[in-house]
């Protein structure tokens, strides 16, 4: 069974033109490409007895994976947080998820543990320490505010990541984007510099909205509050709407 031989990587993937596969253990691969680095973590299963199908989860992959990776007819995936892109994953089938709830699945001899929230999916495989964080807990890019959020699902999600770490003995930390770190510390500083800066946007927007600044003064206000060691365009677009969205929030939820 080889997804793990691409046929040629997806445009998105081209940035880098050698991108890593790196086995983690057996039956379990992570496939890196770009800079920063993209992470989509492959979870093998063989099929065991006459007929039975090889098993593959995806984690975070390429919208187009199934034009690039030789995928067994038994594959799914599952995304930490939606996808940007509007096209469907052609091809793959999608994990259900259920906001709220903690999903306990098997593929071939790996289990793993599924914490879904409103906007995202926390993914841990407990045998091995492994937990991919989505969008939480980079080296290089700002947390997501969830188009309608205020902020607070966001920092839900990021108090379950620093119980994991601190509770599960977490050896692999997995942002979808930027560097793994196997560093228990590195991996609480990230998360706490994430819920640093969240809490810094709930702090500072709702009061400038209710006295009745409208949203470009309001960015213009909030541009203090991007994180100098994030200074770059895509961390200023991202910033630029997690300000909009705590803004349109606000607006429905008076503070």
């Amino acid at each position: 069974m080889r997804s793990r031989a691409a046929r040629c990587p997806p445009p998105e993937l081209r940035r880098n033109p050698l991108p890593s596969i790196t086995k983690l253990y057996p039956s379990l691969e992570l496939f890196s490409d770009g800079e920063p680095p993209r992470h989509t973590l492959f979870v093998f299963g063989r099929g065991v007895g006459p007929g039975s199908d090889d098993e593959l989860l995806l984690v975070d992959p390429p919208l187009n994976a199934a034009e690039f990776f030789v995928l067994p007819p038994r594959a799914a995936a599952i995304f930490t947080a939606p996808p940007v892109e509007a096209a469907p994953l052609a091809g793959v089938a999608l994990v259900a998820t259920q906001p709220g709830g903690l999903a306990h699945l098997r593929i071939g001899e790996h289990l793993l543990d599924i914490y879904s929230q409103a906007q995202s999916n926390v993914v841990l495989l407990p045998l091995l320490g492994i937990l991919c964080g989505g969008g939480f807990g980079s080296d290089v890019a700002l947390p997501r505010v969830a188009s309608g959020s205020d902020g607070q699902g966001e920092l839900d999600v990021l108090r379950l990541l620093a119980m994991l770490v601190r509770e599960r003995k977490v050896q692999l930390y997995l942002p979808h984007l930027g560097a793994s770190t196997t560093d228990p510390m590195a991996m609480m500083e990230r998360l706490a510099d994430d819920v640093g800066y969240i809490h810094g946007l709930r702090r500072v927007v709702p009061p400038l909205v209710q006295s009745g600044n409208g949203l470009e003064r309001v960015l213009a206000l909030a541009q203090t509050l991007l994180p100098q060691a994030r200074d770059s365009a895509p961390n200023g677009a991202l910033h630029a709407a997690n300000v909009a969205a705590i803004f349109a929030a606000t607006n429905y939820q008076p503070y």
